[in-house]
């Protein structure tokens, strides 16, 4: 419809105020989300990468995109704890990477596919509209050619020429649409009032565009029946576009018309606005929830123990929270920023400090485990070592060994256990028939032991806190036990040993050191007397030499992971448990190198 144009002042004064409103109908409407269907939060991954899928591919997706992007913002969210989830859960050995959800690789192609649509798009709409805008501009310099030349036969069907030329041409950049519609009615007005065209022209398109705005008028009122408020706000804007391109109405119909129209887009507004308050006020009550959860899951980003079931305690407990942070739903976009890092602040600090204390826990584990299958390794050399005196030593040592030595992967635990009991019982029973004889044979004592060894318990039995031991009355019965020749039986002399401990423990003052001393002193004059003693002394030797080296590689190990140990803030007590040994272990060194003496001197 071709607009008619104002013939005074005062019809001029109401196509600009009329043309001005409907121009505010070029505003694009922000458009708000609209979930048809489930409650996209509570569904699972799969579910809502299908659903996000389908609305992608939907005809009417761009115009949809502010709700594909706030539930794709909310797909990604529950995509990012899915995989915290996987990985926590994973073996530490795993060598799995997280696949996420049935449709995830597609999905994500998709919102790629969607997103790259969109930009060309706008690009698009961006290339046309200054595309329009420079056609309009032409149009604007015809028009002025028109109003400044004089009036021929021609002129009204050129200016209604240019008129739907205008009209049909799409809308221009927003920053030159309010200056370019105010120089083209302008120019309109300044050209019929110059040029006055026929007043029964002037009526007649008046009714015709009373009509036109008539038939939007009942388009825009029945926008209140559209269930969708966002179909409802685009027709809205199509008609105020529609409107605005159409001429002025006969006077008495004007303002009638026009307030109607108004209402009806009221009415559209005010369903956004109900919407909206209505939105908000749900999101405000989620904030409220979700601050008091806020408050409650602080305190996880700076937890730190020691022990495996606080962590694992802490971790259910956190778990039971963030159920309950994503049952709260959406907060108000300002506040979500801000809430949501707060909460995955707290949250991933409590997995970083809980993943770095189970690390340096499984490196303990594994270099234990190193060590036991070591262990296994050396018990199991031991069952083909044909002296078997040798092999009992080097096992007796190893299970000593490994009861030292802390605990290893719970899925190895059973297997490296039975794996050394099994080489440690073979070695055993492959001579159990040998000890059993001479356990025997060791239990024979001659009269002429006993009637000593009774001579020397009553001995001891006599003494008192008044009548103690000395160091002077126990080299005098170790004397007389030499000098009488009845030494030399193992249990006999098993027995004298264990009664001149007893001698001992009266002696007042007397160091366990020393205690321990001199009953070496005794062991090793045994052997010094008995036959092979050369060859009795030169084991002894190197099996001391042996524990010695050995204890010194346990010590060099130890201070290595100590080493380690002291770089982890999560580590105090293992640390501890490390240095008790190594000092242990040197105090035990110590004490051999002096035994080495005593054989040596």
């Amino acid at each position: 419809m071709v607009a008619s144009l104002p013939t005074s002042a005062t019809a001029s004064a109401a196509v600009a105020h009329e043309a001005a409103a409907a121009h505010e109908g070029e505003e694009e409407e922000e458009l708000v989300a609209e979930i048809h269907g489930p409650d996209f939060s509570q569904l699972d991954l799969a579910a809502q990468a299908s659903f996000l899928l389908n609305m992608v591919h939907r005809a009417d997706a761009q115009r949809n995109r502010k709700q594909i992007t706030d539930f794709y913002r909310q797909y990604e969210t529950a995509l990012a704890a899915d995989r915290q989830r996987v990985e926590e859960a994973a073996a530490p050995d795993a060598d799995a990477s997280y696949q996420g959800p049935a449709g995830h690789a597609e999905l994500v192609k998709a919102m790629q596919e969607f997103r790259e649509n969109r930009a060309r798009d706008a690009r698009a709409e961006d290339e046309q509209r200054a595309k329009n805008l420079a056609h309009k501009q032409e149009l604007l310099a015809q028009l002025r050619l028109l109003v400044e030349s004089a009036e021929t036969k021609d002129s009204s069907a050129r200016i209604k020429t240019l008129q739907n030329d205008w009209k049909t041409t799409g809308p221009v950049p927003q920053k030159d649409a309010q200056e370019l519609w105010n120089s083209y009615h302008a120019l309109l007005d300044i050209y019929y009032n110059n040029r006055g065209l026929f007043f029964e022209m002037k009526e007649l398109d008046r009714r015709r565009n009373l009509e036109a705005k008539e038939a939007l008028l009942r388009r825009a009122e029945a926008l209140s029946e559209q269930p969708s408020i966002n179909k409802a706000l685009q027709e809205l804007r199509q008609l105020h576009e529609e409107w605005k391109h159409i001429g002025p109405v006969p006077n008495e119909q004007r303002d009638a018309i026009w307030q109607r129209f108004l209402q009806a887009s009221e009415q559209v507004h005010d369903r956004k606005k109900s919407f909206l308050d209505t939105r908000s006020t749900q999101e405000n009550e989620n904030l409220t929830r979700k601050t008091a959860l806020l408050e409650q899951i602080r305190s996880f980003g700076e937890f730190q123990t020691e022990r495996v079931n606080e962590w694992r305690s802490k971790t259910d407990e956190l778990q039971k929270l963030k159920e309950d942070w994503d049952a709260a739903g959406l907060v108000p976009r300002e506040k979500a920023d801000q809430l949501n890092k707060q909460f995955w602040g707290a949250y991933k600090g409590f997995f970083q400090r809980k993943n770095q204390f189970f690390k340096a826990l499984d490196e303990e584990k594994g270099q234990n485990l190193k060590r036991k299958l070591e262990l296994c390794d050396q018990a199991e050399a031991a069952l083909e070592n044909p002296n078997w005196e040798e092999g009992r030593e080097i096992v007796i040592r190893l299970q000593k060994e490994w009861k030292l030595i802390g605990r290893v992967p719970e899925k190895q635990s059973d297997k490296v256990w039975n794996r050394f009991r099994t080489a440690c019982d073979a070695f055993f029973d492959r001579k159990n028939q040998e000890a059993k004889q001479r356990e025997v044979k060791a239990q024979i004592v001659s009269q002429e032991q006993a009637a000593h060894l009774d001579r020397v318990a009553d001995t001891v039995a006599a003494l008192t806190a008044d009548n103690p031991g000395t160091i002077e009355g126990f080299r005098e019965l170790v004397a007389e036990w030499r000098a009488s020749g009845a030494s030399g039986g193992p249990r006999a002399e098993e027995k004298f040993q264990t009664l001149m401990g007893k001698y001992l423990d009266t002696v007042p003052g007397l160091a366990y050191a020393e205690r321990g001393d001199l009953l070496f002193q005794l062991q090793v004059e045994r052997l010094k007397s008995g036959p092979d003693a050369q060859q009795a002394l030169y084991k002894k030797e190197q099996g001391l030499r042996r524990d010695i080296n050995e204890l010194e590689n346990d010590i060099a190990t130890l201070q290595t992971n100590l080493e380690f140990f002291a770089r982890s803030k999560n580590a105090n007590q293992l640390r501890e448990e490390y240095q008790g040994r190594i000092d242990e272990a040197k105090l035990r060194i110590d004490a051999l190198k002096k035994q080495l003496k005593i054989v040596r001197s």
